[in-house]
């Protein structure tokens, strides 16, 4: 073999290799299939297993998330589950969730942190609802809607959802989670509950309500026309430092409702009250099953 020849080997050897290392998960059997697990070693030097298996049905148009219960950090490439994501996108009108997921926030030797979840469920501009698989103790689905019940966030709402009009459930004290409405289809008419007095009780993260292009950031032609608070004019000048910052808020109608003194007692005591040691049993479970590894 002259030496010309093993160059060229050796060149095409070497293109194979770096290929290989950067070929996406998602590339390496069944497209329609995502698959991320591993170990995970914590502040204490504990291994803990993760395992998150994403699967794609071209067929029915649904898309499964499983994940093992115990996870530390499931998804190990952001960026690359975004990409396979985008592949299959258009193509998504359900997503199924298995009773072991916990989707919207995972927990390592930092703290909390957000799953790519959040920005990945954007991209699924045809999705029309999210299904839960009974069981699931970290999240809950009302009217095809994702809600997480250990932080009372509203995680997602399906860009696709043929209604016209949503009110956001009493259940929904923690906020929205980023992305939670982006780049609606259908809806026009978006109403907080009436419960919550003041917006402040919403934590309005980074593009939480908005129409934007996902790669560019730029801000799009929202579907929301309207959007109703049940708030008082001290809250209004919270609205308006609000509405600065984001385009959709920017774009809609803002109507502002004071709640009667007789709507603001019912809720005290049918929401208000209830919900502050719900959510604080939560907490507090939430916190032992840390500690449990769980």
């Amino acid at each position: 073999m002259n030496q010309k020849t093993k160059r060229l080997l050796s060149v095409l050897l070497s293109a194979c290799l770096i290929c290989f290392a950067v070929l996406p998960a998602f590339a390496s059997g069944d497209p329609n299939v995502y698959v991320s697990e591993g170990v995970y070693i914590d502040g204490d030097e504990n291994p803990n297993p993760f395992s998150t298996t994403v699967t794609f049905d071209p067929e029915t148009g649904r898309l499964t998330i499983d994940e093992a219960k115990g996870n530390i950090i499931s998804i190990e490439d952001k960026e690359d589950f975004c990409n396979w994501i985008k592949t299959i996108a258009s193509g998504v009108k359900t997503v199924y969730i298995t009773k072991d997921s916990i989707i919207s926030h995972f927990s390592n030797d930092q703290g909390l942190a957000s799953y790519p979840f959040n920005k990945a469920f954007a991209y699924l501009t045809n999705l029309e609802r999210f299904e839960l698989e009974k069981g699931n103790e970290e999240l809950i689905v009302k009217d095809g809607v994702l809600y997480s019940q250990v932080f009372f966030t509203l995680v997602h709402y399906p860009a696709a959802k043929p209604d016209k009009t949503y009110k956001i459930d009493d259940f929904c004290s923690g906020g929205l989670e980023p992305y939670a409405f982006c780049n609606t289809k259908y809806l026009e008419k978006l109403e907080f509950p009436s419960s919550r007095s003041s917006l402040t009780l919403f934590d309005f993260e980074e593009y939480s309500l908005s129409a934007v292009d996902l790669e560019t950031l730029e801000p799009q032609e929202s579907s929301i026309k309207q959007i109703v608070f049940y708030a008082d004019e001290e809250t209004f000048d919270y609205m308006v430092h609000f509405r600065e910052g984001n385009n959709v808020a920017d774009q809609a109608e803002v109507i502002c409702e004071k709640p009667s003194a007789s709507q603001s007692f019912l809720d005290y005591f049918r929401v208000t009250i209830p919900m502050y040691f719900i959510r604080l049993f939560s907490q507090i479970r939430f916190f032992f099953r840390a500690l449990a590894g769980r």
